[in-house]
């Protein structure tokens, strides 16, 4: 497979070492535990993509840049490569979705000062993933 692949605003984000989407339940209104039989109740919004970036370690440069580009709000027009085929858009080609970042982006410095260990961000869709039939 090939390198795995992030853009934000024209700009390749770097030191990933994997890209996972997947889907994440978004639930609205009344959303709980019935108390009397414990189904789960409340009214389903739908589907939207989460993207888990996994990053190696990587420079003090990188990491500034990292949080430069994607430790924000929301994040408009994020092109990333696909693991596999998914809305008629091949395994490896850019697939393009609005995000949002609701974390801050965090590592522990190596030794040497001069790297940042390994970590993990996650987006999600702004956008519900079409409903399948």
């Amino acid at each position: 497979m090939s390198e795995p692949l992030l853009i934000v605003k024209g700009t390749k984000v770097p030191g990933i070492v994997g890209i996972t989407p997947g889907p994440e339940p978004l639930w609205g209104d009344g959303t709980g535990r019935n108390a009397m039989d414990g189904h789960y109740s409340g009214t389903f919004t739908g589907y939207f993509t989460t993207l888990q970036i996994d990053f190696g370690p990587v420079s003090n440069a990188e990491f500034n840049l990292i949080k430069q580009l994607l430790e924000h709000p929301f994040l408009e027009g994020v092109q990333y490569s696909l693991e596999k085929d998914m809305n008629g858009i091949r395994q490896g080609e850019l697939y393009t979705e609005d995000f949002y970042n609701g974390q801050a982006i965090k590592s522990t410095p190596q030794a040497n000062g001069e790297m940042w260990e390994e970590f993990q961000v996650i987006l999600t869709a702004i956008d519900r993933r079409p409903q399948l039939s």
